[in-house]
């Protein structure tokens, strides 16, 4: 439905399969590792995390002189992913965070693997890639939905997923982990971070890296994106956002929002 429903507006339609379940590697040592139910399309996924800093926004939160920070992350097809780890469901300080709120008692080290190979090379296949935003809902985190994403990037799209700061179980490059508290997000304040995320997506297609610490991107990634086809999708308060976002920012040509009531 996803896939149909923004591909309609973004490029040709590409179906997408069922995953099979999640399933567990046994280890000689520990217990299991989990892993996130594998995608079904033709291409290795590749990830990689970008660290955000939005200046015109001031951030009145974090102090004088500091601005909206963002983490954010880009999922894409991969040219080859062999010997490449997999990137972790969440970041191990965002899911101890995220555990400890939920009340589980549970080691974060053994948090799921994604499909997502770190720092894997773009596989560009003669085109530019259709870039997706994904928007999370009120406290939850930009991993909320990676079985959908990851899913679409194996079928050729660049998904970019944001965590929404204050409202989100995120981790910063410097080790800090900000958990939703008592600073008020609207659908607003989730849709002007995703017009500032779209800014981000502009750089990338130019070649220019949006990373504020200059982490080298994978090989491929800079000039990839297809301005000329972008989508949004969101869940709950994300879902409102996206439909926010339709009807300000041009730049994207079709949306869902998933249970998006507000």
């Amino acid at each position: 439905m996803l896939g149909a429903a923004l591909t309609a507006g973004i490029g040709t339609a590409v179906p997408l399969g069922v995953a099979p379940r999640a399933w567990a590697a046994p280890t000689a040592s520990g217990p299991a590792q989990l892993t996130l139910p594998p995608p079904t399309g033709p291409h290795p996924v590749g990830m990689v995390p970008l660290h955000l800093v939005d200046t015109s926004r001031p951030d009145p939160v974090a102090g004088p002189g500091h601005h909206r920070e963002l983490m954010a992350s880009v999922w894409y097809p991969a040219r080859r992913a062999e010997g490449l780890p997999r990137a972790p469901w969440m970041t191990e300080g965002a899911l101890r965070a995220f555990l400890t709120d939920a009340g589980f008692v549970l080691d974060p080290a053994l948090g799921p693997l994604t499909a997502g190979h770190v720092g894997a090379p773009v596989h560009r296949m003669g085109r530019r890639l259709p870039a997706i935003v994904y928007s999370h809902g009120a406290g939850s985190h930009r991993g909320d939905h990676t079985i959908m994403v990851q899913e679409l990037a194996s079928h050729g799209y660049a998904v970019v997923t944001v965590d929404h700061t204050y409202d989100t179980f995120t981790e910063f490059p410097d080790g800090r982990v900000i958990t939703p508290g008592d600073v008020p997000m609207f659908p607003k304040d989730f849709a002007t971070d995703l017009r500032f995320l779209l800014d981000c997506v502009e750089e990338l297609a130019t070649g220019r890296n949006p990373d504020v610490d200059g982490t080298t991107l994978p090989q491929g990634l800079l000039g990839a994106l297809d301005l000329r086809c972008i989508g949004a999708f969101g869940w709950s308060k994300g879902g409102t956002a996206t439909a926010l976002t339709l009807l300000a920012d041009r730049r994207v040509r079709a949306g869902l929002s998933i249970d998006g009531p507000m």
